[in-house]
């Protein structure tokens, strides 16, 4: 004979395990190690104007780097140098993303210098003589002499501009004293000047 009411009582705690019975929590993904910039440096703090050096830098867990200003060849790495041409003195900033979304950022600054030896220079601006036209008027043989000169200019003007002379003479006739002065422009925009009064009597 069957025991009904020993198998409902079976059923009901059945069906109040289950109720009480909490769901199951679901498992966190590990979280993402964090980004991390473990280096970044020039080769050399200065730069010779025209010159190149290297910036390298180091990162860690990293999804994305760029450098600005923009530099080429730049992608995530344990360890790279990539070559930086300044102009003038540059701040550099590494900025490296993580797969979480998260940014870290270093920067650096590269200097420039000039290379002393290729400025221009000038190493004479003189008057070398006098003599009287036929008007009896004073004409004054003036001459000069320059290093590293791309182009040479005077003012007021004498001759036109000179591109690459390293010296040179020619003649004026001030009717008053003059001061003229010679402009020698090198590299990069370097420029000396020198003066020279030319007295009338």
């Amino acid at each position: 004979m069957v025991n009904y009411g020993a198998r409902q009582c079976a059923i009901a705690a059945f069906l109040l395990s289950a109720a009480c019975s909490s769901p199951p929590v679901p498992q966190k993904a590990p979280a993402a190690d964090p980004v991390k910039i473990n280096a970044f440096y020039p080769r050399d703090l200065t730069v010779t104007e025209g010159g190149m050096t290297l910036l390298c830098y180091g990162v860690s867990n990293a999804k994305s780097v760029r450098i600005d200003p923009p530099v080429d060849g730049v992608s995530p790495s344990l360890t790279r140098c990539v070559e930086v041409r300044p102009t003038r003195e540059t701040r550099y900033t590494l900025t490296a993303v993580g797969a979480d979304g998260q940014a870290v950022s270093q920067s650096v600054t590269i200097g420039i210098g000039s290379d002393t030896a290729a400025l221009p220079k000038i190493a004479s601006f003189r008057i070398d003589g006098t003599q009287k036209d036929y008007a009896g008027k004073t004409v004054f043989s003036l001459s000069f002499a320059a290093q590293n000169a791309e182009e040479i200019s005077i003012n007021p003007p004498v001759f036109p501009t000179l591109h690459g002379s390293p010296s040179g003479q020619f003649s004026v006739k001030p009717d008053k004293t003059t001061t003229y002065t010679l402009s020698v422009k090198g590299k990069n925009g370097h420029l000396a000047q020198k003066q020279l009064t030319v007295e009338v009597p």
